[in-house]
């Protein structure tokens, strides 16, 4: 072999025919990406949002959804509620949300929302514990939990490492539900 055929080649030259691979998709403006033009698609799916959003069923999904958690704009504890709820939710510690947990409930029953009620589950009371199991189980008849995982989290941990026997029961019962 000559050196001629084997002369190493530049990275210009390299880049160039990287550039080249039949293999690439063409990225170049005005050219397209496979069978849709790109901002055509981005053309139409901003349509379809607007057209969401100006039939006002966007704003109907809220309210269903503010009154099935009891949060919404007609219930005069609302924003308290809601209030306390990010005070569980954003807790920096156990006892801060057991304090945070306390006063949701000397003011409010459970609420009616998986994401809420795991928090629940954290409480050192057993009785808390027990209730807010309940209502879990009571809303697994009619839907399933958005985020399931974290759901399904809470209740191993309850169901591997809780003191009563009685939760860790009724934990493992849940998690064959879900």
């Amino acid at each position: 072999m000559s050196d001629d055929r084997k002369r190493k080649r530049s990275w210009r030259e390299i880049d160039r025919n990287k550039d080249r691979s039949d293999h690439r998709a063409p990225s170049g403006p005005g050219q397209s990406r496979g069978p849709k033009n790109q901002a055509a698609a981005s053309r139409s799916h901003r349509s379809a949002l607007d057209r969401l959003f100006n039939s006002g069923k966007v704003g109907d999904l809220v309210k269903k959804r503010d009154l099935d958690t009891g949060v919404a704009e007609t219930d005069p504890d609302g924003p308290s509620r809601r209030k306390l709820t990010e005070k569980i939710e954003q807790a920096p510690d156990k006892d801060t949300k057991v304090a945070a947990i306390d006063a949701y409930l000397e003011r409010f029953s459970l609420p009616p929302d998986f994401d809420a009620l795991s928090h629940f589950l954290d409480h050192p009371d057993p009785d808390v514990v027990g209730e807010a199991m309940d209502k879990i189980e009571a809303l697994l008849e009619l839907e399933k939990p958005r985020r399931a995982r974290s759901l399904i989290a809470r209740l191993k941990t309850l169901a591997d490492l809780s003191d009563w026997g009685k939760v860790r029961r009724r934990a493992a019962a849940l998690l064959e539900k879900l």
